[in-house]
């Protein structure tokens, strides 16, 4: 499924210029000015040994796309539209299309989302595309990001990222291989996006499924949502344990590693989120 906001027309450009511009035809245009007429001959690009046509040889037209959302309209050739997320439902990752589209980002996550036991998410696309982030029981505990570091950023690798939280390295991996492709650029300089909109802006990587490996024990549907509550359940018992803050019923407040000592927050993320051999890429 193409972006809603994915958008198709014809545009032109010039053989001659020293660089291609693409010039899209607007609605009810009959054409490209002069170089459509004879008048194209006063054009400082035409060499005057060029036999006179009705319209300049040097003049193409081609089919283009280019994004309805976005402020700058940028053409694609039909011909490499192929390559751009816009035409998968990877569109859905686009800042343009959010920034319009984005239902309220506190609500629900998507259903057909697999779980890591360490809180990552991953989503796979019938292409075999695949977006990888952290799910909104860890967002919601770390409240505010300081730095993120891509440890992997191509190749096929388990991908890696160490979060900073108030000054604790937490590195993570997803527990599978995938074929990264890119990650999520903004995060570096932009790191609140993670936990703002954990299923949205702040996805992680971006990639491609290794066959048989990729999505090999990770939680999906029912079970996803009891193991979700299961695991809030127990972060309130242990940090209520600590009596360090309350936690009752249950329910831990938004941000709580920001308030708890250094020695609680790494244990904490030693018995929920780390991976034992974080460092392995493989």
């Amino acid at each position: 499924m193409a972006c809603p906001f994915l958008k198709e027309g014809r545009a032109r450009y010039c053989h001659a210029a020293p660089v291609r511009k693409l010039i899209l035809n607007g609605p009810g245009s009959t054409g490209g000015g002069r170089c459509t007429s004879p008048e194209y001959r006063n054009c400082e690009l035409v060499r005057n040994e060029e036999p006179a046509q009705e319209r300049c040889p040097h003049l193409e037209e081609i089919h283009v796309q280019y994004c309805g959302a976005s402020p700058v309209t940028r053409l694609v050739p039909f011909s490499d539209s192929q390559l751009s997320c816009c035409t998968g439902s990877g569109y859905r990752y686009c800042d343009s299309y959010l920034a319009l589209a984005r239902p309220n980002p506190a609500a629900p996550p998507p259903a057909k989302l697999l779980y890591a036991a360490n809180h990552f998410w991953l989503e796979m696309e019938e292409s075999n595309l695949c977006h990888i982030g952290i799910d909104a029981f860890l967002a919601e505990l770390i409240g505010k990001v300081d730095a993120v570091t891509f440890i992997t950023r191509g190749g096929t690798h388990r991908p890696a990222v160490s979060l900073t939280v108030n000054s604790v390295e937490w590195p993570m991996v997803f527990p599978n291989p995938l074929l990264i492709e890119k990650v999520n650029s903004h995060l570096r300089s932009d790191p609140k996006r993670l936990t703002a909109d954990p299923y949205g802006v702040g996805w992680l990587f971006e990639g491609w499924e290794v066959p048989g490996k990729t999505r090999s024990g990770l939680i999906a549907g029912a079970q996803a949502a009891a193991w979700v509550a299961e695991e809030r359940e127990r972060l309130a018992r242990e940090i209520h344990e600590t009596q360090e803050l309350g936690a009752d019923g249950g329910y831990v407040q938004p941000g709580a590693a920001q308030l708890l000592s250094r020695q609680t927050v790494v244990g904490l993320f030693q018995r929920f989120f780390a991976s034992s051999d974080w460092s392995r890429g493989e």
